[in-house]
């Protein structure tokens, strides 16, 4: 490991991940293989003599006689090889330095640890509405989402004006589809901010304030059904009255959530109307297509069929996802597929077009673009697990700031391999391709509520399946 890949994280910024590893359970001395998910390494002192901690983020205990641990690490050529892995890797979430922690400064080595130590604490003050849902916290964020809606449940039947335990139970309700469910849990929340109800953490308020407003917005259909007030009513109370005019705003997204949370955060006025809503890549036919003329002679060589090309994800024996030359663009039409060599995306740039000043708002004729790159973008989740909304982000902005930077590791340099087949295809101007980009840069921002969050690729998935039904 280096140290550009030093982390220190609460339990609430867990990466998701999955991987097997044998340990040891100190309590009996049973030996076993593990879903340990993600893995910290602390170190103390130098050389030989270095003691080296691990903690690991997903919830497991002793198959044997059920302890939370300790846990000492019996594969050490696995690991070895993770911190190979590690050093090569700059966006490898296997093996990271640094240490978990709870609220209260506890540094544990596994989430069934921090269980226990939180069921302590509330042994001794069962009353506790916060520690309840620190306990939820602790299950959202090692892969156990039941456990975590029970004990946000919990700290709610004892402060009913928890905000956060509220604002989690709406989000878990609206993960799942429950758009009743999760509108039982919107309306009390909207009240409490509106009430002035906060947390003593300012930028919890803001994450909760914009969490809320972004997603009742972006789901505003389904939210419209479930509405207590008929068609032609006129609803009283404030929670009614915000809900209902934010699911009535069109226009720039960002904008109208900024001030819908504002409006929750202060009572400064209601969003105002902004303009037309985004359209849906469903809603055009793609552009005529424009090869590039090297694109042009491998299509007709190879015999590609020219409308329904794409960039084919190659991954080694093992299923990792690998991209040996991001020059070398393996392009697919579904049943054939062949080499295009691109020097780099700059030369794939053609024309000097201006974009339009409402690219945020996605606009019919860039629509098919947007899809292309975010079909794509499920294409690497589907194989290497959901990206997190920082992870596209930085891609996102290198892409716009430096079309051929560095790379950033295997899902940047598939994105870049996206974008020139999207520019092989169909003529943009690099002010057109800034202007794109730029785009779904700030679209992750916007999703991007927790330190580490995939509510980006959570919106692809639920806009994608509901295309294809």
């Amino acid at each position: 490991m280096t140290d550009k890949l030093q982390r220190h994280s609460t339990v609430d910024e867990l990466p998701h991940i999955s991987q097997k590893l044998r340990l040891t359970c100190r309590e009996c001395g049973d030996q076993a293989s593990y879903d340990v998910g993600a893995i910290y390494c602390d170190q103390e002192g130098e050389g030989d003599s270095a003691k080296r901690h691990y903690t690991f983020t997903n919830y497991f205990r002793c198959r044997h006689c059920d302890s939370a641990g300790p846990w000492d690490v019996a594969d050490f050529m696995k690991m070895m090889g993770l911190a190979l892995r590690a050093w090569v890797d700059r966006g490898f979430e296997g093996l990271m330095k640094g240490r978990c922690a709870l609220f209260d400064g506890t540094v544990i080595q596994t989430p069934a640890m921090g269980e226990e130590h939180l069921l302590e604490l509330l042994e001794k003050d069962s009353g506790n509405a916060f520690l309840c849902g620190r306990l939820g916290n602790l299950f959202r964020n090692c892969g156990q989402p039941a456990k975590a809606v029970e004990w946000y449940a919990k700290a709610l039947d004892l402060d009913p004006e928890d905000i956060e335990a509220r604002h989690e139970l709406f989000y878990a309700a609206l993960e799942t589809g429950d758009i009743r469910g999760a509108l039982t849990h919107a309306l009390p929340l909207a009240r409490s901010l509106l009430d002035g109800r906060k947390t003593d953490n300012d930028v919890l308020n803001q994450d909760i304030a914009l969490s809320l407003a972004a997603s009742l917005h972006r789901t505003a259909e389904q939210f419209r059904a479930y509405l207590p007030a008929g068609p032609g009513e006129t609803p009283k109370r404030k929670e009614e009255v915000f809900i209902r005019t934010l699911l009535s705003q069109q226009g720039d997204e960002e904008e109208i959530v900024k001030e819908a949370a504002e409006w929750l955060l202060t009572g400064k006025p209601a969003p105002g109307n902004a303009g037309d809503a985004p359209k849906d890549a469903s809603d055009s036919s793609p552009p005529a297509a424009s090869f590039f003329p090297t694109l042009r002679t491998l299509v007709e060589t190879e015999g590609l069929n020219p409308d329904q090309l794409s960039v084919a994800l190659e991954a080694d024996d093992r299923g990792n996802i690998r991209v040996q030359d991001r020059h070398s663009v393996l392009v697919s039409d579904g049943e054939k597929m062949a080499r295009w060599q691109v020097p780099t995306l700059q030369e794939l740039f053609r024309g000097s077009r201006t974009p339009p000043a409402d690219m945020d708002h996605y606009p019919e004729e860039y629509t098919f673009h947007f899809y292309f790159i975010e079909n794509h973008v499920l294409t690497v989740c589907a194989a290497k697990g959901d990206r997190t909304d920082q992870e596209m982000e930085e891609i996102y902005s290198m892409l716009r700031r430096r079309p051929d930077g560095r790379s950033l590791g295997a899902v940047h340099d598939f994105l870049w391999q996206v974008a020139a087949l999207l520019l092989g295809i169909h003529v943009l101007s690099a002010a057109e391709f800034e202007a794109l980009i730029g785009a779904l840069e700030r679209s992750t921002r916007k999703w991007g509520l927790r330190p580490v969050s995939r509510n980006y690729v959570g919106y692809l998935h639920r806009t994608f399946e509901a295309e294809s039904e």
